[in-house]
């Protein structure tokens, strides 16, 4: 049985943030559902058969033909939100996470593959994903038995990232960066283009954001939706997620250094428009090459960032961005003065607001012990209370990031 793969970009997000997207352990593919042998060989895991396989004549159909391999839309699998549109064989080799050879090779037989397909891979984090198949060894076959190394989630994502380079329709590539992301890869709650997208997925190195960047840098301004909340990219960055206290502390504080990159890439989003706004990239430029040194971050960035973060009430990052630039020289760190004064009133407000609720929660405890009954018609109004009138809420995204 295979996972419902249908939005895996979000599923630990911290503080009042537990957005597990759906994740249907009840919906199956059996062996028996598949359409061909390709599907066969997918579903079954024999990678080595399906690489031989379509070195036939037979496999050349069955990689450029759209005929649902996988079964996924066979009657009965009504569960599943990917369209039927994702009838190919590129979509079906990531659907079952099969080993990069086999998704290249499928993608280079299938010349009418959807860059949308590829772009699905930009809601996958594999770490997680290994996770949860460390937890299911128990399982019955058929089941998901693997889930991408990291090279091979990076060498993925090169894919996709070619097709936007290099596409049969370029122009239309190029347009689907400044486009949120369909429906059927993040749920509608959120309106990210492919940009944000990587810039949140704590799996995404650095790297294929800085390549994204330099292809469309129009989409680092752009605005967008992160759990109903209307922000920027550079605030969705550095609200992506950190694994849970269940992994390594290495691989956690590797994934923070992934997220600060991140941030300061978009930081940088002057230089990039600058630079290639109006510039062709070639695949040679951003693929398999040394990505261009971005320039320092100055204090200006800083500033700029710091306002941004304080207008949206993201203190967390106002903190984080005075706590890694607190190096710099005494007029600049004059020039931080404002902000550094800001977070501070706000920790007071935040302090005080802590104080007076525990002071209410120890008096409340007091009067339901001491007075019992009576409190009951007061709790009551109190509720009514607070149905009747709509409370302010926090709806800062970023956590603590250090």
């Amino acid at each position: 049985m295979f996972r419902n793969l249908n939005n895996n970009l979000i599923s630990n997000q911290a503080a009042r943030y537990h957005h597990g997207f759906e994740d249907d352990d009840n919906l199956t593919v059996q062996v028996s559902d598949a359409n061909s042998l390709l599907g066969t060989h997918l579903l079954e895991g024999d990678w080595e058969d399906a690489l031989d396989y379509l070195d036939t004549p037979e496999g050349e159909r069955d990689a450029s033909a759209k005929n649902d391999p996988l079964g996924l839309f066979n009657v009965g699998n009504n569960k599943l939100t990917v369209p039927k549109s994702k009838n190919g064989a590129l979509f079906a080799s990531l659907y079952v996470r099969a080993p990069f050879p086999l998704i290249q090779k499928i993608c280079g037989i299938s010349k009418d593959a959807e860059i949308c397909d590829l772009m699905y891979t930009l809601s996958v984090i594999p770490h997680e994903e290994q996770h949860r198949l460390e937890e299911i060894q128990q399982r019955k076959i058929p089941y998901r038995s693997r889930s991408w190394t990291n090279d091979e989630y990076n060498l993925i994502l090169n894919l996709f990232l070619k097709k936007c380079i290099k596409g049969n329709d370029a122009d239309r590539s190029a347009s689907l960066l400044l486009e949120r992301c369909p429906s059927w890869i993040i749920p509608s709650a959120f309106v990210l283009t492919p940009l944000a997208m990587a810039a949140y997925n704590p799996d995404v190195p650095s790297p294929i954001l800085q390549i994204l960047c330099m292809l469309e840098p129009k989409a680092i301004g752009m605005d967008c939706k992160l759990f109903t909340v209307s922000t920027i990219p550079l605030i969705v960055a550095a609200a992506s997620p950190v694994p849970s206290v269940a992994h390594p502390i290495d691989f956690r504080d590797d994934v923070k250094r992934n997220r600060w990159d991140k941030v300061k890439l978009l930081m940088n989003k002057d230089y990039w428009f600058e630079q290639y706004a109006v510039k062709s990239i070639s695949v040679n430029e951003v693929i398999g090459s040394a990505l261009p040194s971005p320039p320092t971050i100055a204090l200006e960035q800083v500033k700029v960032a710091c306002d941004e973060a304080m207008k949206r009430k993201e203190w967390e990052l106002v903190r984080e961005l005075l706590k890694q630039f607190d190096s710099m020289t005494g007029e600049e760190l004059l020039a931080l003065g404002p902000f550094q004064t800001a977070l501070a009133q706000h920790d007071r407000k935040v302090s005080t607001k802590l104080r007076k609720q525990e002071q209410k929660r120890s008096r409340d405890e007091w009067l339901h012990r001491n007075i019992g009954l009576v409190m009951y018609p007061v709790d009551t109004l109190v509720d009514l209370f607070y149905a009747v009138i709509p409370q302010k809420h926090d709806d800062s995204l970023v956590s603590p990031m250090s």
